[in-house]
């Protein structure tokens, strides 16, 4: 807790005064491969300072981006890692049978927190050995598990491992608020981060009636991301986490604050 509080006096004290903008905890950023002849780790920390970013999930492809992060700033990067050696290995990882050995490998430094970004397609994604030795690394390790999924894949998860504790990516992606609700009210160890819904929250400059019940209601299992996947999300970081602030402007307080970063801070901070 006084780690955050602190981060927080830094990113407020490095930006103009008119900028005292609330912090956001970012949940899904990603510094890959691609990105990093156009930005360096310092590069990209300082994008972190001008969007009020105190902290930021970071998972990359390869896993080598996330590190060059963590390496000059460990205090403000929470490791995620994908099992990803480059683009081709997204399609089918949990078949790959030689991503096992380069996956423990990397998780053995102990810095990573979080199992994903990964991408789970179907139910049956998760029938393989491969998916199984996975699933039980990340229970064995405590890792939070952050799939891009749909929800009909997240209760498969659940069901062969009750005892996850899931991040779910994009909240769905495409997923009606009341599915969202209704996996939120089902699994306790269930958080949805909203990187790519801002315009399903905040259509026509407006908040949809059924996601700000949904965000209030569950005003403590909410969190968001950006979603850095490819290098034009980058040059346009700073608007994108604005698009999270309209919206959060126009919830109460308190919530607005618990989806920002509170929740955040408590899911990471004694990881």
């Amino acid at each position: 807790m006084k780690t955050f509080a602190f981060l927080l006096a830094v990113v407020f004290w490095a930006l103009p005064v008119r900028a005292q903008e609330l912090p956001i905890f970012d949940t899904h950023m990603h510094y890959s491969q691609g990105a990093w002849d156009a930005y360096g780790p310092r590069q990209i920390l300082e994008k972190m300072d001008k969007a009020a970013i105190p902290r930021a999930l970071v998972s990359s492809t390869p896993d080598d981006g996330t590190m060059k992060l963590f390496k000059i700033a460990p205090q403000r990067i929470v490791p995620g890692f994908r099992p990803y050696r480059n683009s081709n290995d997204l399609a089918r990882w949990y078949e790959t049978p030689d991503l096992l050995p380069y996956t423990k490998a990397r998780l053995a430094s102990g810095h990573h927190k979080v199992f994903g970004e990964v991408h789970l397609f179907l139910p049956g994604n998760l029938d393989t050995p491969e998916m199984a030795e996975y699933l039980k690394l990340a229970v064995d390790r405590g890792l939070i598990l952050h799939p891009h999924s749909d929800a009909a894949v997240v209760e498969a998860l659940f069901k062969k491992r009750p005892n996850l504790k899931i991040l779910w990516a994009h909240a769905g992606f495409s997923e009606p608020p009341e599915v969202v609700g209704r996996l939120l009210d089902q699994y306790p160890n269930l958080w949805a981060e909203l990187s790519y819904r801002a315009h399903h929250i905040f259509p026509d400059d407006d908040l949809d009636p059924q996601w700000k019940d949904l965000l209030i209601r569950h005003a403590d299992r909410f969190t968001i991301g950006s979603d850095t996947w490819e290098v034009d999300r980058w040059h346009d970081y700073r608007n994108l986490i604005g698009e999270h602030r309209e919206w959060l402007g126009l919830l109460p307080a308190d919530v607005a604050e618990k989806i920002a970063y509170r929740n955040a801070e408590a899911l990471f901070e004694k990881r």
